[in-house]
């Protein structure tokens, strides 16, 4: 599992130049990867966090979430986008466009 985490965190990198950093946690916020410039492993369990309250405007929150709907955090020089996939929670930090 470590290995797929790996490369979905490379893909993520690769592909969106303005994506600086990732972190995959599980259900309860622990942190399984980081990747990423100044991206602390604290963030994990805030990550965690925002995916379950989020999970709080689905029409029936008690059901089994496999994808949780995509937060989006707008800071003044960055956005942090924030979903659940299956077991994990994936943070995802990128560069504001300008």
């Amino acid at each position: 599992m470590e290995a797929e985490i790996d490369n979905i965190i490379e893909s993520l990198i690769e592909s969106d130049r303005t994506v600086f950093g990732v972190v995959v946690t599980d259900d309860s916020g622990l942190c399984l990867a980081t990747r990423g410039d100044n991206i602390p492993e604290e963030a994990a369990g805030l990550v965690a966090a925002i995916a379950n309250r989020s999970e709080n405007f689905l029409s029936q929150p008690n059901a089994e979430v496999v994808y949780s709907p995509v937060a989006q955090i707008e800071a003044e020089n960055m956005v942090v986008l924030v979903r659940r996939i299956d077991t994990v929670v994936v943070g995802i930090f990128k560069h504001r466009d300008t």
